[in-house]
């Protein structure tokens, strides 16, 4: 299986605090299988925190964000609190992944970087066009 990506994807990175519109504000944070087990294994202080900000129903489980739609570690300087006290492992595959993306088909997977987020937009947008505009079109 092929993998495509453009060439600045492995260039991408979070810039946590930087960024002036937090993707741990203002939508779901749904929670995998398999991190959920592994979050309802966690003991002491920050287990216990980690049961108080997980919802779930059905087979699903999800962050309950807090009154300003804020993920429950998502602390006032801007940083992950799940990632200070537990490490970047510990992030489910939805906080890991974000902004990358995934098209899968037959023959191919192409991923990339979506333009919801500050730094992905900053790179994707910085990137020297490699092409002329004739070569855009193609003649019929």
């Amino acid at each position: 299986m092929k993998l495509i990506a453009p060439e600045y994807y492995t260039k991408f990175h979070c810039i946590a605090d930087k960024c002036r519109h937090s993707c741990c504000v203002g939508w779901e944070i749904a929670i995998d299988p398999d991190k959920l087990v592994y979050y309802r294994s966690i003991e002491g202080e920050f287990g216990a925190r980690l049961q108080k900000g997980i919802a779930e129903a059905d087979d699903a489980a999800q962050f309950i964000l807090d009154d300003e739609e804020r993920c429950p570690f998502l602390n006032r300087t801007g940083l992950c609190d799940m990632i200070t006290a537990l490490g970047e492992d510990a992030l489910c595959q939805i906080c890991r992944d974000h902004p990358r993306f995934r098209n899968f088909y037959a023959d191919r997977t192409e991923i990339g970087l979506g333009l919801c987020c500050e730094a992905a937009g900053e790179l994707i947008l910085s990137q020297q066009v490699l092409y002329a505009l004739r070569d855009l079109f193609i003649t019929i």
